[in-house]
C-alpha cells in the first residue's frame, strides 16, 4: 500500500490536470481521477514492469473521461469554471487571463473526444507521439493527424479573440501557457 500510496502522490496532479482538460468540470475530474486510481490498483497485477508506468496509467485514465463524457451526453450538465485570479496580477490582467483560458478550454471540451484527447495528452502531459499512440491504441500517424486536425479546429475556434500559437512555433511550453488547468 506504501508504493501504491506514492503512485497517487506522484500522479495526482497529472491525473488531476488531465481529467480536467478532458472534461472543463473540477469536480467531475477529481471523480475520474479517484476511479482511474483505484481501476490502477485493482489492475496493477496486469502491469507489465517492463513498461512504463505514466502510459498505462493515462490510458486508464482517458477512458474513465471517455466513460464520463458519454454518460454526460446523455445528461446535460453545466461546467464550471474553475479557474481562480492570482492576487499578484492586475485586475485586468487577470480577467483577461481568465478568459483567455476559459476560452481554451471551452473549445478544447468542443473538440471530438480523439482530437481533445490527443491534444491533452500531447500538449498537457508532454507525452511523445508514441506514448499518445499506446494510450489511445492507434498508430502515431494517427496521433500526428489528430493534433495537425486538434489544432486546426482550435484555431478556428479561437480566431475572433487571440490566435493559439501557429503550428510553426507550437510548442508545448505556449499551450501549456494557453491552457492552465486549476491547481
Amino acid at each position: 500500500m506504501g508504493a501504491y500510496a506514492r503512485l497517487v502522490y506522484l500522479y495526482q496532479d497529472i491525473a488531476l490536470r488531465t481529467a480536467y482538460l478532458m472534461t472543463n468540470d473540477r469536480q467531475a475530474a477529481e471523480d475520474i481521477a479517484q476511479n482511474a486510481f483505484l481501476n490502477t490498483l485493482r489492475s496493477i497485477h496486469r502491469f507489465d514492469v517492463a513498461r512504463p508506468f505514466r502510459p498505462w496509467f493515462l490510458t486508464i485514465l482517458t477512458n474513465e473521461a471517455r466513460m464520463f463524457l458519454r454518460r454526460q451526453r446523455r445528461t446535460v450538465a453545466e461546467a464550471l469554471d474553475a479557474s481562480l485570479p492570482d492576487d499578484d496580477a492586475p485586475m485586468l490582467a487577470r480577467l483577461i487571463e481568465a478568459d483567455e483560458r476559459a476560452r481554451i478550454r471551452a473549445a478544447l471540451a468542443d473538440l471530438d473526444e480523439p482530437y481533445r484527447t490527443a491534444a491533452v495528452l500531447y500538449y498537457y502531459n508532454d507525452l511523445s507521439v508514441d506514448e499518445v499512440a499506446q494510450v489511445t491504441n492507434c498508430r502515431p500517424g494517427t496521433v500526428k493527424s489528430r493534433l495537425f486536425t486538434a489544432r486546426a479546429r482550435l484555431r478556428d475556434a479561437l480566431a475572433l479573440g487571440q490566435p493559439l500559437p501557429s503550428p510553426a512555433s507550437n510548442t508545448r511550453e505556449e499551450w501549456m501557457a494557453l491552457g492552465d488547468a486549476p491547481g
